[in-house]
C-alpha cells in the first residue's frame, strides 16, 4: 500500500490555521473564539477549516499538542548544550517571553480547563501530571549532577514558572527573569 505524503500547500495551510487558532484562543479563550473566526483569519470558508480540523475540539487539541511536542526536547537539548540546569531554566523563561501569545494561550486555557466540562480539561490534567513527573525527574537528574539542592521540588518549580509568567502577562514591566534568578539562587548549587 502506498502512503501519500501531505502536499506542501496543505501542510502550510494547516499551520496557518493552527497559528490563527493559537492567537485567537490566547486572546479570546477557547469559548470566545469560533471556528468562523479562525476561518476569517486565514481567509478560508468554515468548510475549508473543517477540511483540516473536523471540529473545534480537534483544532484545540492540535494547538495544545504542537507546543508540548517541542518543549521537552528543546529543554533537554538546551541543558545538554549549556551544561547548566540554571542556565537552561533561564533560557526556557526567555524562550517563553519571546512567545507571549503562546504563554497567554496556556494561561487562558489552563484556567478555563479547570471546569470539568471544558474540552481541554483532560488534556490539562494529563499535561500537569506529566509535567510534575518530568520536572521531578529533571530535578532528580540535576541533583545527581550536583547542580540542585536536595530540597528542590519539580511541582514547586512548575508553580514558580507558571506564576511568574502570569505576573508578567498581567504587568509587562514585571521582570520574571530577575524573579526566576532569585528563586534559582535558593535551589541551585552552581
Amino acid at each position: 500500500m502506498v502512503t501519500r505524503k501531505p502536499y506542501a500547500v496543505g501542510v502550510a495551510r494547516r499551520q496557518q490555521i493552527l497559528d490563527a487558532a493559537r492567537e485567537l484562543f490566547s486572546v479570546r479563550g477557547y469559548r470566545g473564539a469560533s471556528m468562523r473566526d479562525v476561518a476569517a483569519q486565514v481567509e478560508l470558508t468554515l468548510a475549508g477549516v473543517l477540511h483540516y480540523f473536523p471540529s473545534k475540539e480537534d483544532l484545540l487539541a492540535a494547538v495544545l499538542q504542537q507546543r508540548d511536542d517541542t518543549d521537552t526536547p528543546w529543554f533537554e537539548e538546551k541543558w545538554a548544550e549549556v551544561g547548566s540546569f540554571r542556565v537552561a531554566m533561564r533560557e526556557l523563561m526567555i524562550r517563553n517571553m519571546n512567545a507571549p501569545g503562546v504563554v497567554r494561550l496556556f494561561v487562558t486555557l489552563s484556567a478555563e480547563a479547570t471546569d470539568p466540562e471544558h474540552p481541554a480539561h483532560d488534556f490539562f490534567q494529563k499535561r500537569y501530571r506529566t509535567s510534575r513527573e518530568l520536572f521531578s525527574a529533571t530535578i532528580a537528574e540535576a541533583q545527581r549532577r550536583g547542580q540542585v539542592v536536595p530540597e528542590a521540588s519539580g511541582p514547586l518549580l512548575i508553580a514558580v514558572l507558571d506564576g511568574l509568567q502570569i505576573q508578567w502577562l498581567l504587568e509587562p514591566d514585571f521582570d520574571p527573569l530577575a524573579a526566576l534568578e532569585s528563586y534559582l539562587d535558593s535551589i541551585t548549587l552552581e
